[in-house]
């Protein structure tokens, strides 16, 4: 603990303000890892530049001079209160440890009803009247403060004259730590939480002044707890205590602003910068600086001189481009020694980390057009490459037209009138594109806006010329269908197939197997197949000229046979078709792999897991071959192979599918349901493996994923949270696997009843936590009631049956 008071900056700077910080850091770090008489020769040894080792052995010096200058404070010999004692309601466990005022101790309530565990704070320190005004303040602060993400307050008092006050007991790691395994998207989902918390404190004007990774802790559900107020400053000047002339610093250095080491004032500002280098800390796995042992002034110039390195330049690898850009400008925004250059607020950092998350520019980038017309291609990046290749094909369209219109006698009037359709369609799309690039940067427009507002104006504009406006029409449903916007394709599909309008007969028959895709998602698969039949016959009828439009409508044929039962037939349409398209366009062609996928899945669905695996296996080498392994379609077949090797009983083959599925999602989505759904099957797929400890963060990052974008209730967020359980269970941590189960099996027996497959489910995790707590009996006894409820679910049973028998072999087999 230190008093100082503030001085002017100039007294306080080194003569070498041009030296380099990050290499004084290196070699300073390096030094001061070595014995005191060693460091001299070390230092003379280096070959830094001179300004830097004598800015090294200053710092050294006056490190030696002022040993544990900030520093924490010797330990006491001695707890004050013993094990067992009572204060008030609450009886001492055990020592936690030590703050700068007083002392933290485990404790526990028990009532005859219940028991409650908590943490106790003593002041026993009273070094000034302020110590005690200022633990008054803390329980003050926390009486206020009611969030989540916050260590509550549950009591207080004075027991011996010491004041105390009793928390909310929090068990778990420090946010560092606790991120240090996990992927860049979970780590993000733990700081917005911290951000979060934050921001509640602010909104009630109070500033923690202390953030770092041993005040931010992660539980083991994952759940951010923001502790220790004891050196909050209350922001509301109605509420603030006088006097603040002469602080005493009980900060962190390696995490303070600028501002605090000055005794100047504390804002909100003063916590962006905290938050700014927990971020750099969480991105990167390293610390940004390294402070213990400075004296004041170096600490101060080192905050204050020293150029901020970005990110992407303390890592290697594939986190290099994650980081690049938008994360490199919003910490290094929060890192600003200036706090008015700094976001005024931690909600505005809260919103840009978001924004980037969502595929917004960032504010922090500032308003250069090229910056946002780049975010706006990589957003819609799927949407655009749909736009791009149909307006490709409609120049190539348009040239042919033109070719003819000069090379033939035939319709020369025709021709141009078919050039002047294709080129109406072609300026609207362009005119779509500069829309998207102009305005991303003023207003937050996602490209359904972008589809919606085009096919509004469009319409309208087009309404007295039917044929170009039917051509316009057809290419944004089919922008639309790109976007797997289902529901924005139909009105304007329905629209062109209106009794009374006017089509050519070509526009008409893709307008009807389009609408007939959507009728059959609709589960309309009578209406799907009479709009698919009107098609089919156009073409057929025209043949060889729509072979292609013939080939790819078979995917549909082929679909709705399936729904009707027909395995066989859809099984031989689409075996015919891959024979089609083989000797169309050869075994190196997009559509071929997209037939093998098509197939494997046809092959899954009547029970033929090995010749399903076989097509999986073909695609997934045709992707490779053709350079789109990193795409959407190799993606889905990655997928598929897995869940068919699950299926299969082959975990073994189905989890580096699933591992490979999940960095291509990754890759190439941010955070949704189905990235859910893959880091939870990935993590059932570890625990058949008994790779447990792996199987845990997949499915701790899962859970909340699926609950943010499927709902607590959903399928896909109980199936993740029995994973956690069973991962739990097989750790030997039945703790967390019974708080689960527990909170899990009253809602699964409202929402879904016993005839369910999460009913089997739990019944399963309970059997694995009574092995875990040693209850074999019942362990057996929980698997044959899963086993008779699995048999009741008929087909849909069978992969849970496969599973109880597996579980009951290992587990007779490891009886006594």
């Amino acid at each position: 603990m230190i008093e100082a008071r503030p001085v002017p900056i100039a007294a306080r700077m080194s003569a070498s303000p041009s030296a380099d910080w990050f290499e004084i850091e290196r070699l300073l770090d390096a030094a001061l890892d070595l014995p005191v008489a060693e460091r001299a020769r070390f230092l003379a040894r280096s070959a830094a530049a001179p300004e830097v080792r004598a800015e090294v052995a200053a710092l050294l010096a006056a490190a030696a001079s002022s040993e544990g200058f900030l520093d924490a404070e010797p330990a006491a010999p001695a707890y004050r209160l013993p094990v067992g004692a009572r204060i008030g309601p609450w009886r001492v466990e055990a020592p936690i440890g030590r703050g700068g005022m007083g002392e933290v101790y485990a404790v526990v309530r028990e009532e005859a009803d219940f028991q409650q565990r908590a943490a106790l704070k003593l002041l026993v320190r009273l070094e000034s009247t302020e110590d005690r005004a200022r633990f008054s303040a803390e329980r003050r602060i926390l009486a206020r403060l009611s969030h989540p993400g916050i260590a509550h307050l549950l009591d207080g008092g004075e027991h011996g004259g010491h004041p105390y006050a009793v928390m909310e007991y929090v068990e778990g790691l420090p946010l560092t730590e606790a991120a240090r395994e996990r992927p860049l998207s979970a780590q993000l989902d733990l700081f917005e939480a911290v951000c979060e918390a934050v921001d509640h404190a602010h909104r009630h004007f109070v500033v923690h002044r202390d953030l770092k990774p041993g005040n931010v802790l992660v539980t083991a559900e994952g759940r951010v707890k923001l502790l220790d107020f004891g050196i909050a400053k209350q922001l509301d000047p109605l509420l603030a205590e006088a006097g603040d002339r002469t602080q005493v610093l009980r900060l962190s250095p390696d995490y303070c602003a600028p501002e605090q080491l000055r005794g100047e004032p504390v804002t909100a500002a003063t916590d962006v910068y905290a938050l700014g280098v927990l971020l750099f800390e969480l991105l990167t796995g390293q610390r940004l600086w390294s402070m213990g042992g400075l004296p004041l002034t170096r600490a101060l110039e080192r905050l204050t001189a020293a150029t901020v390195p970005a990110p992407s330049q303390r890592v290697a690898g594939a986190r290099i481009p994650a980081l690049r850009g938008d994360l490199d400008a919003i910490v290094l925004k929060a890192l600003r020694p200036q706090p008015e250059a700094r976001y005024p607020s931690v909600e505005a950092l809260l919103d840009d980390l978001r924004r980037h998350r969502q595929g917004l520019p960032v504010r922090a980038r500032g308003e250069a057009r090229g910056y946002h017309l780049r975010v706006a291609l990589r957003r819609y990046r799927w949407w655009f490459a749909g736009a791009a290749a149909l307006l490709a094909s409609l120049l190539l369209g348009l040239a042919g037209v033109l070719w003819q219109a000069q090379k033939a006698a035939l319709g020369r009037d025709a021709a141009q009138r078919e050039a002047a359709r294709a080129d109406a369609v072609r300026q609207s799309l362009l005119l779509m594109f500069r829309e998207a690039g102009a305005r991303e940067g003023a207003e937050s427009l996602t490209a359904k806006q972008v589809l919606d507002q085009a096919a509004e104006r469009l319409d309208r504009e087009y309404a007295g010329d039917p044929g170009t406006r039917a051509e316009v029409l057809l290419s944004l449903a089919q922008l639309y269908f790109h976007l797997n916007d289902y529901a924005g394709a139909r009105p304007l599909l329905e629209s062109l197939l209106a009794p009374g309008q006017t089509l050519e007969p070509a526009t008409r028959a893709m307008a009807e197997h389009d609408l007939g895709q959507i009728r059959f998602r609709d589960n309309q698969a009578a209406a799907a197949g009479d709009l698919l039949r009107a098609a089919q016959a156009f073409w057929q009828a025209q043949a060889p000229a729509y072979r292609e439009e013939l080939l790819q409508s078979r995917l549909l044929e082929s679909q709705i046979a399936r729904a009707g039962g027909a395995l066989d037939t859809a099984i031989r349409v689409l075996e015919q078709a891959l024979a089609d398209r083989l000797a169309l366009s050869g075994p190196r062609h997009r559509q071929t792999g997209i037939l093998l996928n098509n197939l494997g899945i046809a092959y899954f669905s009547a029970g033929r897991l090995e010749e399903a695996i076989r097509q999986f296996k073909q695609a997934d080498a045709l992707w490779q071959a053709l350079d789109l392994g990193r795409s959407t379609d190799a993606l889905n077949t990655l997928n598929n192979w897995a869940s068919t090797e699950a299926r299969a009983q082959r975990p073994e083959a189905a989890a580096p599918l699933f591992a490979r599925a999940l960095s291509l999602r990754r890759e190439l989505y941010g955070p949704s349901a189905a990235l859910a759904a893959l880091l939870g099957n990935l993590g059932k797929t570890l625990l058949q493996l008994d790779r447990a400890s792996e199987a845990l963060p997949l499915l701790e990052e899962a859970v909340p994923m699926a609950e943010r974008y499927a709902g607590a209730g959903s399928v896909l967020a109980i199936s993740a949270a029995l994973g956690r359980a069973d991962a739990w269970s097989a750790l030997g941590q039945p703790g967390p696997a019974a708080r689960d189960l527990e909170r899990l099996q009253p809602l699964i027996e409202r929402e879904f009843g016993a005839r369910h497959p999460l009913s089997v489910l739990l019944t399963l995790s309970w059997a694995r936590w009574h092995w875990a707590t040693g209850q074999g009996e019942q362990a057996l006894a929980a698997l044959a009631r899963g086993e008779a409820a699995a048999t009741a679910l008929g087909p849909a049973g069978d992969a849970q049956k496969a599973t109880i028998e597996a579980l009951r072999r290992r587990w007779q087999a490891a009886a006594p």
